[in-house]
């Protein structure tokens, strides 16, 4: 019974069909907006490739200009930190300063780098490239 219905619904049914330049204009259309879709994506790929690698390159250049006045520092801390009582909480910080020391030379280099990658992700894409797609 289900089947008849099927059936006599699909005997009415005559669709029409469009033209056959519509059709091929239309997948043109389709076809040359999934290349744009295509392009930019791989553009934005190498994009976000060079982000990353500046980005690596900044953050260790920072870390590695913080870590040389480490020892200028430490030497600092160390002639500061006789002047400290033993029990001062200051000395504590002293006694743990290359740690510390440590731990915002990462930080800053980590901070640097993000930073970086997040400039070099932001900035517009150049007139020249607009005009060209």
């Amino acid at each position: 019974m289900e089947d008849d219905k099927l059936k006599a619904l699909f005997a009415d049914f005559q669709p029409e069909l469009s033209l056959d330049s519509l059709f091929m204009n239309r997948l043109e259309r389709n076809m040359e907006s999934v290349e744009i879709v295509k392009r930019r994506m791989e553009e934005m790929r190498a994009r976000n490739r060079r982000a990353v690698a500046v980005a690596a390159i900044v953050g260790f250049v920072v870390g590695f200009l913080f870590s040389l006045t480490l020892p200028y520092l430490s030497d600092l801390v160390a002639g500061w930190q006789v002047t400290l009582p033993q029990e001062s909480v200051m000395s504590v910080v002293a006694d743990w300063f290359a740690v510390i020391a440590w731990g915002v030379i990462g930080c800053t280099a980590v901070i640097a780098a993000i930073n970086t990658y997040d400039m070099m992700t932001s900035r517009p894409i150049p007139i020249e490239e607009q005009v060209r797609n």
